[in-house]
């Protein structure tokens, strides 16, 4: 008898995937105290199957780091609108991101709490000195005066962070958001 039904196969870069989104979560609640089994069973893994990918928790952390780093660029483009031909495109992606629905950069913006939390790990700031490369020379690209982005980047930072706490309301994000929006067309 021959068998047609397709055999389920073993997606790697899936399992991988939700290794580090279980991760993450769990590094972001519990901080250090999180456990490897703890995060294999929130991944629905064995632990054997997470030591596979990740042979350590350094490489674990640092995979977690990556994972999160690339999510927040695919989050900033994601927020840049094509048609704007003019200078600040970059920049006022990086607002729609950081101010925005997503609840992303109020969980993981935080590279230095992280740190802290988990240990501080070569590999980890190697991750986050070429983040910052990469993140300062986009800004530099975009056509604004270096320190108008400085003043919108690190606004748009704090606003990030405090949307999760009880001394912004999005009232005052939305507010926050128009001026920074407006920050970004030069005169």
């Amino acid at each position: 008898m021959t068998r047609t039904e397709p055999v389920p196969t073993r997606d790697k870069e899936r399992t991988r995937r939700a290794i580090l989104d279980a991760a993450e979560q769990m590094f972001a609640e519990n901080g250090s105290k999180a456990s490897l089994a703890a995060i294999a069973k929130a991944a629905s893994v064995t632990q054997g199957g997470l030591r596979h990918h990740f042979p350590s928790r350094a490489t674990l952390l640092s995979g977690v780091v990556e994972h999160s780093i690339g999510r927040c660029w695919d989050e900033i483009r994601a927020h840049i609108d094509l048609s704007e031909n003019r200078p600040g495109k970059f920049t006022r992606g990086y607002i729609r991101a950081m101010t925005g629905d997503s609840n992303l950069y109020g969980c993981i913006l935080d590279p230095i709490g992280l740190s802290t939390a988990l240990g501080n790990l070569s590999e980890v700031e190697s991750l986050y000195a070429r983040d910052a490369e990469e993140l300062n020379a986009a800004f530099a690209a975009d056509g604004l005066s270096h320190a108008r982005v400085l003043i919108i980047r690190y606004t748009a930072d704090g606003l990030a962070v405090a949307r999760s706490t009880p001394y912004l309301s999005s009232a005052d994000l939305a507010v926050a958001r128009a001026e920074l929006l407006a920050m970004t067309e030069e005169p």
